[in-house]
């Protein structure tokens, strides 16, 4: 009864969160701004602390980039990371990516997810965007709320050592000194409603972090006839700073057949047009998955929608394969972040398709010319 009930209330601050309103007097939405206020300040008076250097940053012996962002939720974050550390490779650095591991119950201080060639722990330890970016095996991943430490053991620990530490949603954490700060902005919704958590999304204004920005980039942008005076709205605040545009491309990374055969895949979804589907997601905005599949005209049958970082359940399978059954879909469709924690063997009996996103750059050259320019300066 009281889970049920805290979720009755996580749902409608999420909701309340991703809408412009003016209080009731005494109502949640009331005791909401209240809350954002005091989150406002405290955040606020954190980062003159870091300013002023009563609050010190410890710095490692290498190349450190952040990517994050200052509104919670799905800016693409980890899709970015995956794509700078995927680079990195490419140009001949021996990247390392470092998470805070959300919601992974990791013992001690960190642990090492993956070394590139295998992984070392599972999805419940090491949270569900580390554990999905380790299971690619290109790169090593390491968990650690501390990320100076989560260093110092990547370094010390992994062979080859790593000469290029990655931040995934790594702006808030001040604690770590770095050379390079990628700021994201969903162009959709750069800014939520303008409050602060938990009235809204934002973590801190974007007046605050303009000294510390290097790059912009929006993501989920649409084409070339994108709203540019959207961009330039947020680009008044970072004055002289280089931005980039970028696109989030699904595709089909791989499936289960109704008789249990698992297959990799690596097709581009435009293929499920007009296809008949379920969709299930378990995301911080639930609704992004919902609108890439409609931009690829499949036939959305049902969206079945959990909340960000859900922990699934035999009974949730059985919900969503019997809701499949029911409508008659083709295809049930979820995304990789929620694949990562199902179990392989579900007896299916929906072909059933994982569908990944890869981030593409508008003009991908001048983005590698202006990393590898920053690490040059160096």
């Amino acid at each position: 009864m009281f889970d049920k009930w805290l979720n009755k209330i996580e749902n409608r601050v999420v909701e309340i969160s991703g809408q412009e309103y003016i209080p009731a007097l005494f109502s949640l939405e009331w005791v909401l701004v209240g809350l954002s206020r005091l989150y406002g300040a405290g955040a606020g008076i954190r980062q003159w602390l870091y300013q002023k250097n009563i609050f010190r940053k410890k710095e490692l012996p290498c190349f450190v980039i952040s990517i994050g962002n200052i509104v919670a939720g799905g800016a693409g974050k980890t899709p970015m990371t995956d794509y700078v550390a995927g680079l990195l490779k490419r140009i001949g650095k021996k990247p390392v990516v470092i998470s805070r591991g959300y919601k992974g119950n990791y013992k001690g201080d960190s642990i090492i997810v993956s070394d590139g060639q295998r992984v070392f722990a599972d999805v419940r330890e090491s949270g569900d965007e580390p554990f999905m970016m380790a299971s690619r095996l290109l790169f090593p991943v390491v968990v650690g709320k501390d990320r100076f430490s989560a260093g110092i053991k990547a370094l010390d620990s992994l062979k080859p050592r790593p000469d290029v530490v990655v931040l995934d949603d790594g702006f808030q954490h001040l604690k770590l000194k770095r050379d390079l700060d990628i700021l994201l902005f969903d162009f959709q919704n750069p800014l939520g409603n303008n409050r602060f958590l938990p009235a809204g999304r934002l973590r801190q204004t974007p007046q605050s972090s303009g000294k510390r920005v290097d790059a912009v980039i929006f993501t989920r942008c649409s084409g070339k006839n994108d709203n540019k005076s959207r961009m330039d709205a947020i680009m008044q605040y970072y004055p002289g700073c280089p931005f980039f545009k970028t696109f989030h491309k699904p595709f089909i990374s791989q499936g289960i057949s109704i008789g249990g055969g698992y297959w990799k895949i690596e097709s581009d979804a435009v293929i499920l047009k007009d296809k008949k589907a379920v969709l299930f997601s378990g995301l911080a905005d639930n609704r992004s998955f919902y609108d890439s599949m409609a931009g690829f005209d499949v036939n959305i049958l049902h969206h079945l929608e959990f909340q960000d970082h859900h922990r699934y359940k035999t009974s949730d399978f059985v919900m969503i394969n019997r809701v499949g059954k029911e409508k008659k879909a083709d295809f049930i469709l979820t995304t990789e972040k929620d694949w990562v924690k199902i179990g392989r063997n579900f007896k299916w009996e929906t072909d059933f398709l994982v569908i990944g996103v890869r981030m593409e750059f508008e003009y991908p050259e001048k983005f590698k010319e202006f990393l590898v320019s920053k690490m040059e300066e160096k």
